[in-house]
């Protein structure tokens, strides 16, 4: 039987004293961990450390795993051998000042030739740092646990072709250590720790302040709100006599916002040319029920060779938009899109209990073959310039009642959407304007791609609110889940 071992019993060994952020990743059980960190979190220095009780597993079970003839194996994979190198060299020296007795030969580190590796106990673990840039190093036999490090710079097929096939044999484990680079393959591992329904993963979202050893001071969620105001030569200065880390503020100065919310805030969020700048994962997508108290409305687009949209929304009665069901799908007719969505076992109750359409309005007939199948009405007034439908999108985008502290529970956005809604949730992010240094053309309208289900959901805020009322008044209520 393998041997438990408690980590923070191995840790004053190696005086290791791990900040908030680190004791929260190591103490996470999932199987699967996703740390996106911000710069001199320390990610290198928990990748590292991971290994030390692996080590302790294996030299109590070495006779067991020499009898049945298996090693336990592990691997440090990086984009290249002077990323994998970093969490290399902290587990190496580590066994060092542990005095774990090394094989000869077998232990070697050298990180100009890419020979990095240490075995023990006879062979009984070894450990490699291995180079994504070299794919036909990843080719062996089943892995106990593998790290990924710099995860963000990788391609997807390194874990997908060569990583995820050596964790089967033994249930091994990963753990993702990277900064952030935008909506990559990394951001998708990143997104199933925090769904409810892959449980054996689990996400971790560690900005660079919360290395309280480097940043002493660190900083609050109401410091950074002011740090990246938009009081030009203020905020910053504020945010200091607010107490915040001088470190920090400094890094904002110098990277700027944008790169500032990737390297050191750790978002994923690109900003370049957004037309919904303000959507942000963390803050509207959530788990959402149905409330069968509440009307339910249907925004559409339609196509054939593009996807026909179907966004299923209830509205509470404090003005709260949640979108909880979506329908999107290619190469279907109008009744053919009208009949996929009752034979869907979620959106079909919402369709049969839909009040109301709010469609595309160059398409007449769709919405007569909707109004016949889900046996709804529907409503006019859904056009309009596309750059005020976008305004009132963005303006329920926007968190309310910011006079309240941060944490409050009115402290909260006009618009949430559902977990479910994969290809809402993708488009809200993808939706762009045209870079007008390669176009030449003016930025007034986004571009036409990736814009089928906001422009559905769009057609749902013209029709239901009306024009642009930026001056609505709101009225807040308790947090509804």
């Amino acid at each position: 039987m393998a041997k438990v071992i408690v980590k923070e019993r191995v840790w004053p060994g190696l005086n290791y004293l791990p900040h908030k952020g680190q004791q929260r990743v190591h103490a996470s059980l999932a199987r699967h961990r996703v740390n996106a960190a911000g710069r001199r979190f320390g990610k290198s220095v928990v990748g590292g450390h991971e290994l030390v009780p692996e080590a302790f597993r294996a030299a109590s079970n070495a006779p067991m795993l020499k009898e049945m003839g298996i090693r336990a194996e592990y691997w440090i994979v990086g984009p290249n051998y002077t990323d994998s190198e970093k969490e290399f060299r902290v587990f190496y020296n580590d066994c060092r000042k542990l005095k774990f007795p090394m094989d000869r030969p077998g232990t070697y580190n050298d990180s100009r030739s890419g020979n990095m590796q240490v075995s023990m106990f006879d062979g009984a673990m070894i450990v490699t740092a291995k180079s994504a840039a070299k794919p036909e190093s990843l080719v062996g036999e089943g892995l106990h646990g593998v790290i990924m490090a710099e995860a963000a710079k990788m391609k997807e097929s390194v874990w997908s072709k060569f990583i995820r096939p050596t964790l089967a044999d033994f249930q091994a484990w990963s753990l993702w250590n990277s900064t952030p680079e935008g909506k990559n393959y990394f951001h998708t591992m990143w997104q199933y720790g925090n769904d409810p329904n892959m449980p054996e993963w689990a996400s971790f979202q560690s900005p660079s302040w919360m290395n309280n050893f480097v940043y002493r001071k660190g900083i609050t969620e109401e410091q950074l709100a002011v740090l990246k105001s938009d009081q030009p030569g203020k905020g910053p200065r504020m945010a200091l006599e607010m107490g915040a880390d001088s470190e920090v503020v400094e890094m904002f100065q110098e990277l700027g916002p944008l790169l500032f919310s990737q390297e050191i805030e750790c978002s994923f969020t690109e900003y370049a040319g957004r037309v919904y700048y303000d959507y942000d994962e963390l803050v509207h997508v959530k788990d959402l029920q149905y409330h069968p108290e509440w009307p339910i409305y249907c925004a559409t687009d339609y196509g054939y060779t593009n996807p026909n949209v179907a966004l299923f929304i209830q509205v509470d009665p404090f003005g709260t938009i949640y979108v909880i069901g979506e329908y999107y799908k290619r190469m279907e007719t109008d009744q053919e899109f009208a009949d996929a969505v009752l034979r869907d076992p979620v959106l079909e109750h919402y369709a049969r209990n839909c009040k109301m359409i709010y469609p595309d309005p160059e398409d007449p007939g769709a919405t007569s073959v909707l109004k016949r199948t889900w046996k709804c009405g529907a409503v006019g007034g859904t056009g309009g310039l596309l750059k005020d439908r976008i305004k009132l999108i963005r303006d329920a985008l926007k968190v309310r009642n910011t006079h309240l502290d941060f944490g409050h529970p009115d402290r909260e956005p006009g618009m949430y959407i559902n977990r479910s809604c994969k290809m809402l949730m993708s488009e809200m992010d993808a939706y762009r304007y045209p870079d007008i240094k390669v176009s030449g053309e003016s930025q007034e309208n986004p571009l036409k791609k990736d814009d089928h289900a906001p422009e559905a959901l769009s057609r749902f805020f013209a029709g239901y609110f009306g024009k642009v009322k930026s001056d609505r008044p709101v009225v807040r209520r308790a947090r509804i889940g």
